[in-house]
């Protein structure tokens, strides 16, 4: 898949600007998190599911285009009481057959992440979100099964 179409997937499916993603994809390009195309642009290479992670944890996590490589690489390292990565977790929500759609929920500040798997919330990052008011997105199971099921569809 190249990265303009897992671009689109996302943008249709978390409902986000195309614009917005698009630019997301070159600011993490220009940080080294995205490969850049090299030689015929006509005949882009595939984006590996890793950078597809990438992609998804920016378009989730983003709060301004001028931070977006920092926010993303933050995000992606998080960790659970276990080590697990919250890029890693990701990863298997989109790719891995035998791990179940799950809701994500993201809190901006201080970063943290959860994934509600099979009735259990596992946290990535702080514990508890900043006091007062949150900045926090939501992305339900449904919506992680129908972009899953378009990640594994051959073009």
């Amino acid at each position: 898949m190249r990265l303009h179409e897992a671009a689109q997937l996302i943008t249709h499916h978390l409902r986000r600007g195309p614009g917005r993603i698009q630019t997301i994809a070159a600011r993490l390009q220009d940080a080294g998190l995205l490969s850049k195309t090299e030689g015929s642009r006509r005949y882009p290479d595939d984006i590996s599911h890793d950078e597809i992670v990438i992609l998804f944890v920016a378009a989730i996590t983003e709060t301004s285009l001028g931070a977006a490589a920092t926010t993303t690489s933050t995000f992606a390292a998080l960790a659970d009481g276990e080590g697990t990565r919250f890029d890693q977790a990701v990863a298997d929500l989109l790719f891995r057959e035998d791990v179940p759609p799950s809701d994500i929920a993201v809190h901006i500040d201080p970063p943290a992440a959860t994934i509600a798997i099979a009735g259990q919330v596992v946290v990535f990052g702080a514990d508890e979100p900043a006091s007062g008011a949150i900045s926090a997105r939501f992305v339900d199971a449904h919506t992680i099964a129908a972009l899953r099921a378009d990640l594994r569809k051959e073009p």
